[in-house]
């Protein structure tokens, strides 16, 4: 048996985010009514909290582009995204665009817009609960809907 000996590393930002990009992740895309327009985001912070009651959750960044429209959503939808839709998944993370702007879109739970787009998870959900975390927010879903497609999901992982 071979034995490794870890490094110890200074913990920062940059070394986190690093380190943590060796766990592979799956990627989605959160949309949620904004106050004037559709708001939209891919993220690979998204898990499983709770199957019972089923709850769902995920992080934004408190620099994030909308973030007060963000944290103060009633509901929001969960589309995990396959391998395929790497368009969409650039589309929604990219800063500084109308990430809706010609794309067709269909209203789900509470308005919810929900992306066309057949993709392997959509959960539509109701924030239950919402969390500061450092120097980000941890909204806690409640799944009301749930539809699944025979896509494999897309993960990543440096």
């Amino acid at each position: 048996m071979t034995c490794v000996t870890p490094n110890t590393l200074e913990v920062t930002p940059s070394s986190l985010r690093g380190q943590l990009a060796r766990w592979p992740t799956g990627v989605a895309i959160i949309t949620a009514n904004g106050t004037a327009r559709p708001l939209g985001k891919t993220v690979n912070s998204f898990h499983a909290a709770s199957l019972e009651p089923a709850l769902v959750g995920w992080c934004i960044d408190r620099k994030s582009s909308r973030f007060d429209e963000w944290i103060t959503t009633s509901g929001y939808a969960v589309h995990v995204m396959a391998g395929h839709q790497t368009d969409l998944i650039s589309r929604f993370a990219t800063s500084g665009t109308d990430r809706f702007d010609g794309l067709e879109t269909a209203p789900g739970l509470d308005g919810i817009p929900l992306l066309t787009h057949e993709v392997p998870l959509r959960l539509e959900c109701r924030v239950a609960n919402r969390f500061d975390v450092g120097d980000h927010v941890y909204l806690i879903g409640e799944v009301v809907t749930m539809t699944a497609a025979d896509h494999v999901p897309m993960t990543l992982q440096r």
